[in-house]
């Protein structure tokens, strides 16, 4: 248990206005999905500003993920990670969303919450933890690209080997996250005939049989849970040609993205289209393709002696119990879903996401550090007597 020293060491290591400063630099850095290099060039050398030895892994093209590992031998491996990369600013904003502005407890700024505080507060906790040595195992903070889009970043710290006992995801998420719904893309092409559009019962019109398709989708079920809500959603429709023509159309293409629950996968929502499509009856073919990204649901159970940790340093922090939340697919679905790695989504609380005048609570910054650092200390194995 965390005893009075270490309340003081929480008190005098989690500088607040130095997590505010970090935060600010690091909004300053516009990384859009795809161009998130000077962020990563920042993050990687503030840490070796700490001596801190960074890797950089290569992910696609000179897109790179950063990591910095704190070795302290024998002992179970914490993941700290974030994402580097925002969306687009969106119009609307009242100030520059590149420079950062203060007002009371909030830090205004593009990926202030979403999720450029978050990844301070891993920063600061790693370095924290790599001036200490009363404690065994590794602690590895990763940076990574692309969590906007297709997680390529989460992706190749997977296909590099990537192992770990636990680990937090410190996206804005001030009330923890134990799990998420997947997601499953299908794109579904409909072939039909053409015929000229003066005798269109010449052909068959892949715009209608699609129209037909799309119909009756909200009549199919979607997975239920306890604590997760699946959903359908048509993201495109597109049939015909660009330019003027007085032909049946004979391609049609749509684009269905389905939120999955524990117990569902990709292959079963295919078939579920399938099945869907069969029973219309169809003079057009249908042909259904599960396009990236996929993200398998994932849930760690709050009995875990991991979620058991965490919720300790949460309470000595907070003062209550966690109440657990459940959120939207991101990286961890793939630390967790695919690794089967304890993981627990948390982070400094902010609103706004992929709107304008995006905020953070500055108070919650530091207070995610402290968090941080409690849960290490009690599970990387601390040594007897060490101080």
């Amino acid at each position: 248990m965390t005893d009075t020293s270490d309340m003081d060491w929480l008190a005098s290591t989690v500088d607040v206005e130095e997590a505010v400063s970090l935060t600010a630099h690091l909004v300053a850095h516009p990384s859009y999905s795809g161009d998130e290099s000077a962020v990563q060039r920042a993050i990687a050398g503030w840490f070796t500003s700490h001596d801190i030895p960074v890797e950089i892994q290569p992910v696609d093209g000179d897109r790179a993920n950063v990591l910095a590992r704190v070795d302290r031998g024998p002992g179970p491996t914490l993941l700290l990670t974030g994402h580097a990369d925002t969306v687009p600013a969106v119009e609307g904003w009242s100030s520059d969303p590149w420079t950062a502005r203060r007002e009371g407890d909030r830090l205004y700024g593009l990926g202030a919450c979403d999720m450029k505080a978050g990844l301070a507060a891993a920063m600061l906790a790693t370095r924290d933890l790599a001036r200490r040595s009363d404690w065994r195992g590794t602690v590895l903070f990763a940076s990574v690209v692309d969590e906007e889009a297709y997680s390529l970043g989460a992706r190749a710290l997977i296909a590099a080997g990537l192992r770990a006992d636990a680990c937090v995801v410190t996206e804005s998420a001030w009330r923890p996250c134990l799990g998420a719904v997947g997601k499953v893309l299908v794109r579904v092409d409909v072939e039909g005939k053409a015929a000229h559009a003066s005798w269109p019962d010449d052909g068959v019109n892949a715009a209608v049989e699609a129209a037909r398709f799309v119909a009756g989708l909200d009549a199919l079920p979607v997975g239920r849970h306890p604590r997760m809500v699946a959903s359908r959603c048509v993201l495109s429709v597109r049939a015909g040609e660009d330019r003027y023509a007085m032909t049946v159309p004979e391609h049609a293409r749509v684009v269905v993205s389905r939120m999955i629950v524990p117990g569902e996968v990709g292959e079963g929502i295919v078939a579920e289209l399938r099945d869907h499509a069969a029973s219309l009856r169809s003079p057009a073919h249908f042909s259904f393709t599960l396009d990236p990204p996929y993200y398998p649901p994932w849930e760690t159970s709050p009995d875990h002696p991991f979620v058991t940790e965490f919720a300790r340093a949460y309470r000595a922090e907070t003062g209550d119990a966690p109440t657990w939340a459940y959120t939207g697919f991101g990286d961890a679905n793939l630390f967790a879903g695919e690794l089967n790695i304890p993981t627990v989504h948390f982070g400094p609380h902010g609103a706004n996401f992929h709107r304008p005048d995006e905020w953070v609570d500055l108070t919650t910054i530091g207070a995610t550090v402290r968090v941080l650092l409690r849960l290490a200390r009690e599970l990387l194995a601390p040594v007897p007597g060490s101080g």
